[in-house]
């Protein structure tokens, strides 16, 4: 039996069947754009059904479900949750950008600066979390009528900013914890003739021993609190993300299965990807005892005020370990080294000099 297998174009098939004679013609496939087609038409409603899912699973993603305001106070979880309705953060929304939130944000700390210190707005999933800071307001009049400055930790007085009272310490005065530095009694020639509320700030330095280690070889994964949810096609062992911008270099995953074919290997997923910040470090030892000087000056810098700032440091000791250093670090701090402490109002000596 002799047969001839050809290929010919789609337009001429009817006419190689109309003008056929004793031979048997048999169709045995289809190539090019018109296999594509019928490949698609014969999958045409699971096509249907994927692209579907896409745009339904995408359009939720990006709505909002809930609004949770994270406080016990209900005045302002009702100014804040009425100033979001506004915005368009509630139920059934869909999300905003970060800029649109960063902008929200300091629209409600500039209507309520005299309430709130600072706020946040995070989003996990379907839902907001707000967050805020209530702002502590004083009591101006609980505060101490009388009263002196004394010191509340041993320091050397660098410098003094003083509104009121009898300065009894100077500067470059070793000063150790509970002694007065201004009074509150004022005197004259060691009569009291006065008691009233010494103020001020008296800046002293301080010292501070930090030990640290630190290795040559690190690696550190951190979360940075950004995430997203991607639609994630899965076929033949591969992983496609559809609809996925602004793709993050590292993240982790975490996969829900939304559709999922037993006869082909397909599957449809929500994929919810945490943005990671990974750093790796493969260290000198003079590169590992610098950055344990750095790790060390980042430690007392934690431990300070805004008015304290670091005025010296010498590194004590430098160990070599298997794995890395151990360094000793002696640091210098100028800080505020005051604080009141409560006097009794004395009456003037009478007895005048």
């Amino acid at each position: 039996m002799n047969e001839v297998i050809i290929t010919i174009n789609d337009s001429d098939y009817d006419k190689v069947i109309e003008n056929k004679t004793i031979y048997e013609i048999e169709l045995i496939s289809y190539q090019g754009l018109i296999k594509t087609k019928k490949v698609l038409f014969a999958y045409k409603y699971i096509l249907i059904f994927i692209i579907l899912s896409m745009l339904i699973i995408y359009f939720l993603s990006n709505l909002i479900f809930r609004v949770d305001i994270v406080t016990n106070d209900n005045v302002m979880r009702q100014k804040i949750s009425k100033y979001l309705n506004k915005k368009g953060i509630s139920k059934y929304h869909l999300k905003k950008n970060y800029n649109d939130l960063q902008e929200i944000k300091k629209g409600i700390l500039n209507d309520y600066k005299d309430e709130i210190d600072w706020i946040e707005i995070e989003s996990i999933g379907s839902k907001y979390i707000v967050r805020f800071e209530p702002r502590i307001k004083t009591d101006l009049t609980k505060e101490k009528r009388y009263q002196n400055i004394i010191a509340k930790k041993n320091a050397i007085i660098y410098s003094m900013d003083i509104k009121s009272g009898q300065i009894v310490k100077n500067r470059f005065d070793y000063v150790k914890k509970g002694d007065v530095i201004v009074s509150g009694y004022i005197y004259l020639n060691d009569k009291i003739m006065n008691t009233i509320k010494a103020e001020g700030d008296v800046f002293g330095e301080t010292w501070y021993k930090i030990k640290v280690k630190y290795p040559y070889k690190y690696k550190s994964i951190k979360k940075t609190g950004k995430s997203k949810n991607a639609l994630s096609i899965k076929f033949l062992n591969k992983d496609i993300n559809i609809f996925n911008f602004n793709k993050y270099k590292d993240y982790k995953k975490t996969n829900k299965v939304l559709f999922k074919n037993n006869i082909l290997p397909i599957s449809i997923d929500i994929e919810k990807q945490e943005e990671l910040n990974i750093k790796k470090e493969d260290n000198s030892y003079k590169e590992a005892v610098d950055k344990a000087v750095m790790s060390a000056l980042k430690k007392v810098k934690k431990k300070i005020d805004d008015k304290a700032y670091i005025n010296d440091y010498k590194v004590l000791n430098k160990t070599k370990l298997n794995d890395g250093v151990s360094v000793d670090v002696f640091i210098s701090v100028i800080e505020v080294i005051s604080e009141y402490q409560e006097i009794e109002f004395k009456e003037a000596d009478s007895e005048q000099p």
